[in-house]
């Protein structure tokens, strides 16, 4: 009885009305966005839409100051390195969309045919060399995974038929890539104006906020930047790599490769995976020198360019970044995954400034 007497009176000694008011309008606000969702969800979801090309192109130049103010370094005037800058980067934009975007179409067919074979590849040998019966749980994930695979090729002759559509909506993301980059060049031209308000806003919130802003700036820009650094060096070896084992599809396996280090962990495990699957019908002796190369690059990737790119500052432990992008996943989706991990920096960033202040 003494143990429940101390629960008690922790609880009428640590509780007050006031707590206890603030629990309940809290509860009541979730419970009404719940009820509600139907409304807010819709504007959120437009407001979104009209906001993305600015936020995206807010990034964008947010990525692209470093090289302006280096350049700036070498005595560089800004105002003639941006239409430079951007010029550049519509000639990438025109040249992936009218060469790197169709001949990934033209191969993706072909791609998805290829893990469907290695796939089967991989489940006839498990089969071979199994010294029971398959188990049921085993045929049942082979069989959706085949059939996924045959449903997203089968879309592909239907896109024909859909030509109108399709285009549509191909100018529908053109159009908003080309905004986004104007806006984001337009805010270029302008960030030391956009810093500043950023500031002057930090500043109602007092010193602690415009250290907060400042810690936050310094590890999201570096990891942004040391990841894209990392996504090219990735692209290369392992273009390089595929192509020299003699895989069809190495262009598109290795530009899944580099697009999954978006999504630690879990994305670099998917391409290799994939590009595993869909070297299975190459011949043995080219499917050993992919699976040794693999762990080399791993390995080499992990220890030596890893490092060298990225700070100790953005070192992330897997279990912390799995469940950021589970959760991110769960909140928000497919940006959610995306921006889990910026989001983690910036929140780890605030709990170590609290923790110092304390």
């Amino acid at each position: 009885m003494k143990f429940f007497d101390r629960i008690e009176e922790k609880i009428n000694k640590d509780v007050n009305v006031q707590a206890l008011i603030r629990v309940i309008l809290v509860l009541v606000i979730v419970w009404l966005l719940k009820v509600t969702d139907n409304v807010w969800q819709g504007i959120f979801i437009k407001g979104w839409h009209i906001v993305r090309p600015f936020f995206l192109g807010f990034i964008i130049a947010y990525v692209l100051q470093p090289l302006f103010r280096k350049l700036e370094g070498y005595h560089l005037s800004r105002k003639i390195m941006i239409p430079i800058v951007y010029v550049i980067l519509f000639v990438l934009l025109g040249w992936m969309l009218f060469t790197i975007i169709p001949l990934l179409y033209s191969r993706a067919s072909s791609f998805i045919l290829s893990m469907i074979n290695g796939v089967n590849s991989a489940y006839s040998a498990y089969v071979e060399f199994a010294d029971s019966d398959v188990p049921l749980w085993v045929q049942r994930m082979v069989s959706e995974a085949v059939n996924a695979l045959q449903s997203t090729r089968d879309l592909f002759p239907q896109l024909s038929s859909r030509l109108s559509t399709v285009l549509s909506d191909a100018a529908n993301v053109f159009t908003i890539v080309v905004l986004m980059l104007i806006i984001s060049m337009y805010m270029c031209g302008s960030w030391e104006k956009i810093e500043s308000g950023i500031y002057e806003l930090a500043k109602r919130g007092g010193a602690p906020t415009i250290r907060g802003i400042k810690a936050i700036d310094t590890e999201i820009g570096s990891y942004i930047r040391s990841l894209l650094v990392l996504m090219g060096v990735k692209f290369v070896e392992y273009a390089i790599m595929y192509y020299f084992v003699g895989h069809k599809d190495w262009l598109l396996v290795s530009l899944l490769t580099a697009i999954g280090l978006i999504v630690p962990y879990i994305g670099p495990m998917v391409g290799n995976a994939v590009g595993i699957i869909t070297v299975l019908s190459l011949p043995t002796k080219n499917i050993v020198i992919l699976l040794i190369c693999i762990v080399l690059l791993s390995q080499v990737d992990a220890y030596i360019i890893e490092p060298l790119i990225h700070s100790r500052n953005v070192k992330i432990s897997p279990i912390w970044a799995l469940f950021s992008i589970y959760a991110g996943g769960i909140l928000a989706g497919g940006w959610g995954v995306m921006l889990a991990i910026p989001v983690y920096l910036a929140v780890r960033v605030v709990i170590r400034l609290n923790r110092s202040d304390v």
